[in-house]
């Protein structure tokens, strides 16, 4: 792909912020300068994204994007440490109470104390575990919770390859370790039986266009009852 292709000259030519002449007394901060040096497949997915438009000719409009893809970028880095330090204030929490009724009456209040259910919060705990554990470090987190959490509950050696996949990572979606999760459950022997289920499926689609076609039998001669009736 090529680079810096696929936003006007204009824009790109905007966007150089070396000219003091050009910035005045309202000089962005020196991150921002930094922010607006970006790769070309960035330029190419506005390009893309927004084609047919006055967009990617817009040097205010880029600006627009780039600026909130970065403040975006920097509070996603920080989301597996807040969802880190939840987790460990829960832990800290229900290391102070009995295993026993205090914790079961915090579960099932525990909406009317916190704001989220107690199934995220067990999410939360999960993950500061693991960061605690030495299983990872809080910069390699996904930025959501929850696919942090899916890279909590891989073993030791789904980890590894995991990480040798690129996949513990601030960018990794919950998606792509739900895909890798069944990726290594189908490769488990005795896991599943693919050729059973297979064949299971066909039994039930067969079933239910039978199913079906009896359905719309039924529905013909209950009208025709009802015409005859009327």
């Amino acid at each position: 792909m090529s680079k810096g292709r696929g936003v006007s000259r204009k824009a790109l030519d905007a966007l150089d912020f070396s000219d003091d002449t050009t910035i005045g007394a309202d000089r962005r901060p020196a991150e921002l300068d930094r922010m607006l040096v970006v790769p070309g497949e960035v330029l190419d997915a506005i390009r893309e994204v927004f084609a047919g438009t006055r967009v990617p000719d817009d040097e205010s409009l880029v600006r627009a994007i780039l600026e909130a893809r970065q403040a975006v970028r920097q509070a996603w880095g920080r989301a597996g440490q807040v969802a880190v330090e939840i987790g460990r204030s829960l832990n800290s929490l229900d290391a102070k109470l009995n295993n026993g009724k205090e914790r079961i009456q915090l579960k099932h209040g525990f909406e009317k104390l916190f704001p989220f259910s107690d199934p995220i919060a067990c999410q939360f705990r999960r993950v500061a575990e693991a960061v605690d554990s030495g299983r990872f470090a809080v910069s390699d987190l996904p930025g959501s919770y929850s696919a942090a959490y899916q890279l909590a509950l891989l073993a030791t050696d789904e980890l590894t390859e995991a990480r040798r996949r690129g996949l513990v990572a601030p960018h990794t979606t919950r998606a792509a370790i739900l895909a890798f999760r069944k990726e290594r459950a189908l490769m488990r022997p005795g896991q599943f039986d693919i050729k059973g289920l297979l064949a299971e499926r066909r039994r039930l689609r067969d079933q239910r266009r039978s199913l079906l076609q009896q359905l719309i039998v039924l529905r013909r001669r209950d009208r025709e009852i009802s015409e005859l009736i009327e």
